[in-house]
């Protein structure tokens, strides 16, 4: 089995591993020393604004697919524009966790990690649905993108059904995102006031 779809069965496991990781760079290291000090803040603000993004896209994503059926294929919203929006969310939350703690390196370590596991794990996740729906997946294929959203195909009904309690686990889902803001600030202030060292 390849890496890829190792990363494709055990998805969840993976993630977190890679979290985790995440979590343990960010507390050892701080930006860069050659980095102007305007330039360290812009990278920081526009992580914070990607994992602000990150977060609204996944819980938007929500209120569509939160009330759809294991038998109801989803083409409105963020899906009439995108085929996987949710991981669109992710790749952005974490190039943003990356940018936030002003360390290029940890974003760019981070968006290399998900484009080499995670188009695994849609081809895997695509078979299953073009076995599903059949043909009528096949040319929602042909029409909405997989990766890069096309806004031009945007489309959405009056109303949507939606199930609380699937919409409230991914809200809590998507406030991984706002919680790595404020992990990015705890960190700031600990090391403003000389509490945490940095090795790198």
């Amino acid at each position: 089995m390849t890496l890829a779809g190792h990363f494709a069965t055990h998805r969840l496991l993976w993630s977190r591993i890679i979290l985790i990781g995440a979590l343990l760079l960010a507390l050892v290291s701080e930006p860069p020393r050659y980095l102007p000090h305007w330039l360290a803040e812009s990278i920081e603000l526009s992580g914070y604004a990607l994992l602000v993004a990150a977060a609204l896209w996944r819980i938007w994503c929500l209120v569509f697919i939160g009330g759809a059926k294991n038998n109801e294929l989803v083409m409105d919203g963020p899906y009439s524009v995108v085929r996987n929006p949710l991981y669109v969310g992710t790749f952005l939350g974490a190039i943003g966790f990356g940018l936030a703690m002003a360390l290029p390196y940890l974003a760019a370590g981070l968006a290399i990690l998900f484009l080499l596991l995670y188009p695994g794990t849609v081809a895997a996740e695509e078979a299953r649905l073009a076995q599903i729906y059949g043909e009528r997946f096949r040319a929602y294929c042909a029409r909405v993108p997989r990766w890069i959203p096309e806004w031009s195909l945007y489309s959405e009904p009056e109303k949507v059904t939606v199930t609380p309690g699937r919409v409230r686990e991914g809200i809590l889902d998507a406030m991984w995102f706002l919680w790595a803001f404020a992990f990015v600030e705890m960190i700031d202030v600990l090391r403003e006031y000389h509490i945490l060292s940095s090795f790198f």
